[in-house]
């Protein structure tokens, strides 16, 4: 799991952003203050780890688009992480710089992995300087990462399958609406362009398909299974519901859910796929779903944090309502000025909810939630 995780000048974020999340960890805040960015960070991470670092940067518009500047001169990016792996732990730690705008380049770049009964492997790069582990002299150029070209080497596999794994989820209902061809790739992708496949072997198994439907049922109250059919070259869903009448049941394709029906499908899909990612990072889990389903949706959460590390994001009070504040972190994104930061709810903060004078939805409702960690700030 990721123990510490420190960002600066990525998009809205300022300086040594620095987040410690839990199990489940939980980022509220307002509008535009910057929690989509915490999470974009960690799937900027993954994406330059597998895909490239100038794909991760063109995708995101080009560099001028996700870096901070002041007066017309960019800050360098940075991104650090401190990870508990399996059996040992690792540290990255990567600082793109850049001297004009539309340019960038890695300034440094450094990583360490401890694994148990293993020497501690550890390579550091400034610039085009390299010192790492003997026999091993990775290809790349100042716009390319070192750890992707030591992808296959065992001693920082570990460390680039972990990585590889930080996967935020932003759903789609209408994506998951429409048949979809077969697609062999894990895990599920961000907006859900290849649920219906991850779908189809998550059914297989039995336990885990109970869960899905547990919870589908639950949402609707009529819907007692799923499955995956061939329709032409592609794949769609199907949900088994009661009819009108209730004495019988149809199967119902995905085209004629409701937008929440899906996105939970969506989400319980994410949250149960196996083999379990690391992280697994949702956006907004509430959308498109009924109040009254965020305590069910909760406890999927709640589950899926025993085996892979949660991150929400989530502007819903009743979402809050059932947050255990004892075993789960609540942490606020604000922007302030002209930056991002982010700060960890304390047991001063949260007293009036241990007295319960006043309950984390309303706390977060008031705007006390948010403001008063940052009132230090505003007096700047």
């Amino acid at each position: 799991m990721i123990k510490q995780l420190v960002i600066s000048n990525f998009r809205s974020l300022g300086s040594d952003v620095t987040i410690r999340p839990g199990a489940l960890t939980v980022l509220v805040g307002p509008n535009g203050s910057g929690k989509s960015n915490v999470l974009d960070g960690l799937a900027f991470l993954r994406d330059a780890v597998i895909l490239g670092l100038p794909a991760a940067v063109t995708h995101r518009g080009g560099i001028d688009m996700l870096r901070r500047r002041s007066h017309g001169r960019p800050f360098d990016v940075r991104m650090s992480l401190d990870i508990v792996l399996q059996r040992g732990s690792a540290r990255y730690d990567l600082v793109i710089t850049g001297d004009r705008l539309e340019e960038y380049r890695v300034k440094s770049e450094t990583a360490t992995v401890s694994m148990s009964g293993a020497h501690k492997e550890a390579f550091e790069r400034e610039g085009s300087q390299w010192s790492g582990p003997s026999g091993i002299a990775p290809r790349m150029d100042e716009q390319s990462l070192a750890l992707t070209a030591l992808g296959g080497t065992e001693q920082f596999k570990p460390l680039v399958d972990y990585l590889s794994g930080l996967t935020v989820y932003s759903v789609f209902p209408d994506t998951l609406r429409v048949p979809q061809r077969f697609d062999s790739s894990w895990p599920m992708k961000s907006h859900g362009e290849n649920w219906v496949s991850v779908l189809r072997n998550l059914l297989k198994e039995g336990r885990t398909k109970e869960d899905l439907v547990a919870g589908l049922h639950k949402l609707t109250g009529d819907i007692s299974d799923v499955r995956v059919v061939t329709v032409g070259s592609h794949l769609t869903v199907q949900f088994k519901q009661d009819t009108r009448a209730k004495k019988s049941k149809r199967w119902f394709d995905a085209i004629q859910q409701s937008d929440g029906t899906l996105r939970v499908a969506g989400l319980l899909t994410a949250l149960l796929q196996e083999p379990h990612l690391p992280v697994v990072a949702i956006e907004e889990p509430e959308l498109t779903v009924h109040p009254g389903a965020l305590p069910m949706l909760y406890d999927y959460l709640k589950q899926a944090s025993e085996v892979s590390q949660v991150i929400v994001t989530t502007h819903s009070p009743i979402l809050l309502d059932v947050i255990d504040c004892e075993t789960d972190v609540v942490m606020v994104v604000n922007r302030v000025g002209r930056k991002t930061d982010v700060r960890r709810v304390g047991k001063d903060t949260l007293e009036p909810v241990r007295t319960r004078l006043l309950s984390l939805g309303e706390l977060f409702a008031s705007g006390d939630l948010q403001m008063s960690l940052f009132d230090d700030l505003r007096e700047e």
